[in-house]
């Protein structure tokens, strides 16, 4: 109540402060976190606790109540941690006023007016008039939540409108030539003024079709008519002037790169026109710009970027002030016990008349003279005549009301229908067949009543789960969910959980949609879900059953707000002790594990105070224990996805900082399904393939998105990667989709892949840390920003493979979006050395600005098809900001031929800024960027250099070789099996039949991170790495002798590198 209180007295000072300035003035108000503004926000906290928070204008303060939770600015350096449960109230006055709220980048969880918020980009929300009254609008943290500014504006009865919109569908077709053309004549809405365009050689195409456009580069669904500026003929827009014109968005798209429209504006005050808008289509097929003008007696002109080339404009909508305060305005009115605020659901849909739509249940009566609308209220002027009551052929009832005003009317139109019958259809377990589509609800009903179980199909071992809203899973239907629309309810059957030696449970408690009931193997007592940001709490007096199939490994990730004395216990069936674990941790996600050893059966899980876990894992081992060899590898059962998640999650609870842990994984496909952002949480580990090619570790990433996707999200120090392929299988191409797929975010520092292969498409890799990355000899696959983020990132001989854009094989691709952190201590962005840019796509550029100060650079490239690449070589246009140095120098196609510019100055922008600059090297600038410099205090190269025998001997059934300094281990192989591992140079075999097939063997000598060097037989020399007699050739690769990747075209000496089968390698010098 006294937060009530003191909420009201800060709107009575707002209300005085309004009526101190212009009344053409909108006043907002603004929390900025980000930026400390006002200077007061760095000292505030509340936890457990309420209180005011002071705005940037006096007078006008958020009110927060975290008696249940947490608003911190305190202790975060550019936003405010706001927990689940916070509320915090922002003063408004009028519903006009529009509170906004923006997130940090996918933590947005939170709702604004009881509507969900979006987690990523800023939401906006206008007032209500029940706001006005109560006078706030409510935020309510809901999950993980973390905010860099929240905003209100006070709007003034001069207000912003849109005053034109229009698609060009409705005008009427014109060819372009050359001679000035009114093509359009309108009237402008809220300000009544006359409209015209005038065009310049430009076509005007309510059909597109009309002027042969494209499709393969526009999408049909989203273009309905277009402007076209010819070609080679100085084309332009412009219009009449009008009172006011504050901002105009427009979306323009072009059939190449660099092109599209440029806005200008001429008003008061301007002795010309006014460039605003230099922003090129991009991406070409729908590209929006937004531009504000805020120019009165204002005229609009558009000009062609490019004028050699097309541009077309698909969208144009103007915005003006317009003063409100004389317009007739109708304020509520009563209907069937309901009250209806016309600022609410009114919109102005012709000049001077407002409609608004009202649903009614099909058991109440239309309104009519005999059943009439009650308690009118006008805001401004009174009522026109009677209200008037007209049936329309289709049922429906059309109330006008009439409100008079300074010599004008305003005509409102409610127009009253009843509510649809939407139709339940419910759907086999297959996701196809139809079981039922006779169901009908009323909208905004309750479904009351669920289909039976009979005739779902379920498979032997999976039990039926119920009605669901996507066929995997997900949300599930209950007799109360609320009817909005045309329902599918799909049945779910999942594998029923058993006490097995070797399956693998993970219960994602971060998941609303986690349903306890529907697994046999995870059974809660006075634990349940709590957010999407803290997951389940477990209570000091509950107990989480688990059902185990003998030795087994219990791995709970824990949430930082847990009680810092919480105790995790394990209990087998007796309830005896068998294992504990620290239920705290200051740092969000960490894992801790339990072993269990004895028998199967049901264990249970308890806490000694509140602790919240975010997933919960039964790993059981009893049929494939997890051991480390005396070698120190834990060696992965071949092709066992479940194994190597098991594995990683022992490794991640044991890794130490003072040693390494190594993990090996045998030539398999290791599938996760739908596991993302597997972690790699502990220091110094390695995770060692057999080879490059055929050691597939993949997902499939359920959603898209750059921070949810991950196949490994790296958060521990010195990770190693090399000989493996990691894929994630999101369906890029499937329609209707964004498709962020990341392989690896890391998070971590100083992380180094050797011979890794990384497939997706966008944002494949994903360098989330201002730390140190090294690649060598590695290829990333990708389409959009697939190398994205910051950190010095070296990239050492390294193949960048460009997958087609679409699915037709059409489109532009960007290889890199750099965020370079210079504050941070990153000086060089991404640098790629040597590396060589094969493109399946039909064009693509360098890269494109994302954050920060974007750097990259490409020193001595080859580009295998280098008439894709881009014009520009860059995106000139910037995401967020302008990139800062975008360079290459020595750049060389197949052959050899140099075939960078010798001067390229080039312009980034990013609206209004830019930069102008050199993006050519020199030589000696070009030097700079070695790995020495780059990396001044670490010697990745070094850590990747691989170890060999010199050579392998046989003799009789023994082979032996000489000890090679510094190895950690020797692999042995037969016919490209794995076998063995040792750390002596000796090993004894029983060998079948004759002793000639020693000669299959193989040794691979492990570096100082674990990695296996070349492979070297008994018919092999260690000495150059030449192998000859190992198997049929996998892959061949051809090289100058400056060492950057050719084709098979290359005339001249060449290194001819095969890859045989058995991982070993074969290096010829040959002259073609």
């Amino acid at each position: 109540m006294m937060g009530r209180l003191m909420l009201r007295w800060g709107i009575m000072c707002l209300m005085v402060l309004v009526a101190c300035v212009a009344r053409a003035q909108d006043v907002t108000a603004t929390w900025d976190f980000q930026n400390r503004i006002p200077a007061s926000l760095a000292d505030v906290i509340f936890n457990g606790n309420a209180g005011e928070v002071a705005s940037d204008v006096d007078g006008v303060n958020l009110y927060v109540d975290a008696t249940n939770g947490k608003f911190d600015v305190k202790n975060r350096s550019s936003d405010v941690q706001v927990n689940a449960g916070t509320v915090i109230r922002v003063p408004v006055k009028s519903a006009r006023d529009v509170v906004s709220v923006t997130p940090y980048p996918n933590y947005g969880y939170f709702t604004i007016g009881g509507e969900t918020g979006d987690v990523t980009n800023v939401t906006e929300h206008k007032a209500t008039s029940a706001e006005v009254e109560a006078g706030y609008v409510d935020i309510v943290a809901t999950g993980s939540c973390y905010l860099y500014k929240i905003a209100v504006t006070f709007v003034s009865s001069i207000q912003a409108k849109e005053i034109y919109s229009t698609s060009f569908s409705e005008w009427n077709a014109l060819t372009a030539g050359p001679a000035e053309t009114v093509a359009h004549m309108a009237t402008t809405k809220y300000s009544h003024e006359n409209l015209s365009f005038t065009v310049y050689n430009t076509d005007v195409a309510p059909d597109p079709d009309a002027i042969g456009i494209d499709w393969n580069k526009f999408d049909k669904n989203q273009v309905d008519g277009t402007l076209r500026a010819a070609k080679n003929g100085g084309a332009y827009i412009y219009t009449s002037p009008l009172a006011s014109v504050t901002k105009v968005t427009f979306v323009h798209g072009a059939t190449g790169g660099n092109r599209g429209w440029s806005l200008w504006a001429k008003g008061d005050g301007d002795a010309d026109w006014v460039q605003l808008t230099t922003t090129t289509a991009s991406p070409s097929g729908w590209c929006e710009v937004s531009a504000n003008v805020n120019r009165t007696n204002c005229q609009l002109k558009f000009t062609n970027l490019a004028d050699a080339q097309n541009a077309y404009m698909f969208r144009l909508d103007i915005y003006g002030n317009v003063d409100m305060s004389l317009t007739p305005s109708l304020g509520s009115f009563s209907f069937n016990g309901t009250n209806y605020n016309a600022v609410d659901i009114f919109e102005e849909v012709a000049d001077g008349v407002q409609q608004a739509t009202i649903e009614l249940s099909n058991a109440v009566e239309f309104p009519s003279e005999a059943n009439p609308i009650t308690d009118v209220v006008c805001d401004n002027g009174e009522l026109e005549g009677d209200i008037t009551y007209a049936v329309q052929e289709d049922g429906s009832v059309v109330a006008t009301i009439k409100v008079a005003a300074n010599g004008d009317v305003i005509t409102y139109n409610a127009v009253f229908v009843h509510k649809p019958y939407y139709t339940l259809t419910y759907v086999d377990t297959d996701g196809v067949t139809v079981l039922d589509a006779t169901q009908q609800v009323e909208k905004d009903a309750t479904i009351g009543t669920l289909r039976g179980y009979d005739g779902v199909t379920v498979a032997e071992g999976k039990a039926m789960r119920g009605w669901f809203v996507e066929a995997k899973g997900g949300e599930k239907y209950t007799t109360d969910y609320v009817v909005t629309s045309d329902m599918t309810l799909y049945a779910v059957a999942t594998d029923i959980e058993t006490a097995n030696g070797t399956s693998r449970y993970t219960f994602n408690l971060t998941d609303e949609f986690f349903y306890d009931e529907d697994h046999e193997a995870f059974n809660a007592e006075k634990a349940k879900f709590h957010d999407t940001t803290h997951g389940w709490t477990l209570e000091s007096n509950g107990k989480i059953d688990l059902l185990v199939g003998g030795h087994a490994y219990i791995i709970a990730t824990l949430c930082r707000y847990s009680k810092s004395d919480a105790v995790l216990t394990l209990t087998d069936a007796n309830g005896v002790e068998v294992a504990t674990a620290s239920g705290y941790s200051s740092v969000d996600g960490k894992t801790v594990m339990m072993e269990y050893t004895g028998g199967a059966g049901t264990i249970t899980l308890t806490a000694s105070n509140e602790v919240y876990l975010h997933k919960l894992v039964i790993a059981n081992v009893e049929g494939s224990p997890v051991e480390k060899n005396e070698q120190g590898y834990y060696v992965v059962r071949q092709g066992d996805g479940g194994n190597l998640l098991t594995v990683l999650d022992i490794a991640n609870s044991h890794a130490s900082a003072n040693e390494r842990t190594f993990i090996f994984l045998p030539d398999g496909t290791y599938d996760l399904g739908s596991e993302v952002l597997t972690p790699i949480s502990g220091d110094n580990i390695s995770i060692i393939g057999q080879s490059m090619d055929n050691t597939i570790i993949v997902n499939e990433a359920p959603e898209e998105g750059i921070g949810v996707s991950a196949t490994f999200l790296v958060t521990g120090s010195n990770t190693y990667f090399q000989d493996l392929t990691l894929k994630n299988a999101y369906d890029y191409y499937q329609p209707g989709f964004a498709g962020r797929a990341v392989v690896i975010q890391d998070k971590g520092k100083r992380t180094i892949c050797k011979n890794v292969r990384m497939l997706s498409y966008q944002d494949t890799y994903y360098s989330n840390n201002n730390s140190q990355f090294y690649f060598e000899n590695s290829d990333i696959h990708g389409t959009v920003d697939f190398i994205c983020g910051g950190g010095d990132v070296f990239f050492n001989e390294c193949t960048l493979t460009v997958e087609p854009r679409n699915a037709d094989g059409s489109g532009e691709c960007t290889l890199t979006a750099p965020s370079t952190d210079v504050n941070g201590g990153n000086i060089w962005g991404y640098v790629f050395s040597g590396c060589t840019i094969d493109s399946k796509a039909e064009k693509f550029n360098y890269g494109r600005a994302w954050n920060d100060s974007p750097r990259c650079a490409y020193i001595n490239t080859t580009l295998l098809q280098p008439e894709r690449l881009n014009e520009t070589r860059w995106t000139t246009g910037g995401m967020n900001v302008p990139a800062d140095k975008f360079v290459e120098y020595n750049t060389m196609d197949e052959t050899g031929k140099v075939i960078s510019p010798e001067s390229l100055v080039l312009t980034f922008t990013k609206d209004s800024k830019q930069n102008t600059y050199e993006t050519i090297l020199s030589a000696e600038e070009a030097a700079e960027y070695n790995i020495d410099n780059v990396f001044k205090n670490w010697t990745p190269d070094e850590y990747a250099a691989q170890k060999q025998i010199s050579k392998l001997n046989a003799e009789g059934t023994t082979l032996t070789w000489d000890a090679v300094d510094g190895a950690v281990a020797y692999a042995v192989f037969y016919n490209g099996q794995f076998v063995a591992m040792t750390s002596a140079n000796t090993l004894t075999f029983a060998v079948e039949g004759d002793e000639s097939s020693l000669n299959n063997y193989t040794v691979r000598t492990a570096n100082q991170h674990g990695g296996f060097g070349p492979a070297v037989s008994t018919t092999s020399t260690g000495i150059t790495g030449v192998v000859t007699d190992s198997g049929n050739v996998v892959k061949t690769a051809y090289y100058s002798l400056q060492g950057s990747r050719v084709s098979d075209a290359y005339a001249g000496v060449v290194i001819k590198v095969d890859t045989m089968t058995d991982g070993s390698v074969k290096t010829t010098k040959i002259i073609k």
